[in-house]
């Protein structure tokens, strides 16, 4: 597999938070010679009422109508998931993209609205200390 050069990063919110068009656009940006497609990692975003796609279902989705882009999200708030199904998860989608998945994680952001919001520590530094 060649190296990733050039690669777009597109949000999961809003009017981008139609899977539909996520995986349209990264059809195009694959016939258009971009060498990667990440998408974001939100599950809510600075606006009520956004609508927001689940990043790796799009990613799988991505993946299956792709051959030569390399595939992920930007970046895995590992903070909001169990590790282990989460690790399982990327596995699978491994194998779906046959290799061309690449897997960043983080703390991820917007401690108010994808934290708070769904009672978990907005704070990224106890998210941290506790690996939650």
């Amino acid at each position: 597999m060649s190296g990733l050069r050039y690669a777009v990063g597109v949000p999961n919110v809003s009017e981008y938070g139609d899977p539909r068009l996520l995986v349209d656009l990264a059809c195009r940006a694959e016939s258009s010679g971009w060498d990667g497609v990440f998408v974001w990692d939100h599950v809510a975003y600075r606006e009520l009422g956004w609508a927001v796609a689940d990043p790796y279902m799009s990613v799988a989705a991505i993946a299956a109508q792709t051959s030569r882009i390399r595939v992920g999200g930007l970046i895995a708030a590992l903070a909001r998931r169990r590790p282990w199904k989460f690790a399982r998860e990327m596995a699978t989608l491994d194998v779906l993209s046959e290799g061309r998945l690449i897997v960043g994680v983080g703390l991820g952001s917007q401690g108010r609205e994808e934290f708070a919001a769904f009672g978990e520590d907005p704070d990224p530094g106890r998210r941290h200390e506790t690996g939650r």
